[in-house]
């Protein structure tokens, strides 16, 4: 071996060491439980609490392997919660926070950061502070509890920031799915129409075939390709809304809801489960693009887009669009059918 390589190699010894000793000495640095960000096993996480400066907090809570609720209330975005767990997982330290910046990031920090605190069953096993983003965007700074300065965290090989996985508002947690029925999981659907009476109808699973009912009350079923049923009944794979009201005036609320609905969908699983979706015109809202009529240019009084729902009788109603909604009231005797009866 020739004398330059092993001077390049007592070089690369000497930084390695000069490293380690960086990073894990009590006299330069700060330990290592202190820098020590990730989760190994998101299975064994049971609840997440988020908490910002603005006054919004999110509890979430594991209640199957694929299953979350926010706030006790209401089911949890699924995609939200993997995209989190992913990233307690694969999070490292980048950096301490170097000298010169440390008192903004700090300062900063202090007015502007989100606590999170994570729980395996009743133990709380972490709390750190989330802030903004490194100026090259490729780093987020976060503070773990107990240690004394905050580093510059990221996954490697993820180009951007982390800070807004954390977000704390219950609204953007809430699932916005209504309906996710699969395959042959369909018992009955009730589908009425009270603003059309004749288009109202109801399916009722038999055996591992399903009959069509024209009609609510109609005794006997109306002969229709299962092909057609397949095909209607594939509409409730998912169905969603599109955000929530919780600041509806309760006058308001109570007079709709003491109305007849003008639309209703009641939907049974064979588990035994049953979804109620109870339909309201909406008002239409001043000033916005649907709010005029484009023929007449005369106001509207309902949005032409948008209706008001009450969700398995929930006190907070819901927003669903019209487009969503029309597939599923449209009779399936009139999709184009293949095969026997």
């Amino acid at each position: 071996m020739n004398q330059n390589r092993i001077l390049l190699l007592i070089a690369v010894l000497l930084i390695s060491v000069a490293g380690y000793f960086y990073l894990n000495s009590t006299g330069s640095t700060i330990k290592k439980e202190l820098r020590d960000f990730a989760i190994e096993d998101t299975s064994a996480i049971t609840k997440i609490f988020i908490a910002d400066k603005k006054g919004n907090q999110a509890t979430l809570e594991r209640k199957s392997a694929a299953s979350w609720t926010i706030n006790g209330n209401y089911p949890a975005r699924q995609d939200a919660i993997n995209t989190l767990l992913a990233t307690m997982k694969l999070i490292e330290v980048r950096s301490p926070v170097g000298k010169a910046a440390l008192n903004n990031v700090i300062k900063e920090m202090s007015a502007t950061a989100t606590k999170v605190e994570i729980y395996a069953g009743d133990k709380k096993i972490k709390t750190y502070y989330v802030g903004s983003p490194t100026q090259d965007m490729l780093g987020t700074y976060m503070y773990l509890e107990n240690s004394t300065v905050p580093f510059i965290i990221h996954i490697p090989g993820f180009n951007g920031y982390l800070s807004t996985r954390y977000f704390a508002d219950a609204t953007d947690w809430r699932s916005r799915v209504i309906f996710n029925y699969g395959e042959g999981q369909i018992q009955s659907v009730k589908v009425t129409n009270n603003d059309e009476p004749a288009n109202s109808f109801r399916i009722e699973k038999k055996g591992d075939s399903y009959e069509y009912f024209q009609g609510l009350n109609a005794d006997k079923p109306s002969e229709i390709y299962q092909s057609q049923l397949a095909a209607y009944l594939a509409k409730y794979q998912l169905i969603g809304f599109e955000r929530p009201t919780y600041d509806l005036d309760k006058t308001y609320k109570d007079s709709l809801l003491a109305t007849v609905p003008l639309r209703e969908l009641e939907v049974k699983g064979v588990d035994g489960k049953t979804d109620l979706l109870k339909m309201y015109k909406k008002p239409a809202d001043s000033g916005s693009i649907t709010s005029t009529d484009p023929v007449t240019g005369e106001a509207r009084e309902f949005d032409a887009d948008r209706m008001y729902a009450q969700w398995n009788n929930d006190t907070n109603l819901i927003v669903v669009q019209y487009y969503v909604m029309d597939k599923l009231f449209n009779k399936p005797d009139k999709i184009k059918g293949f095969g026997g009866l």
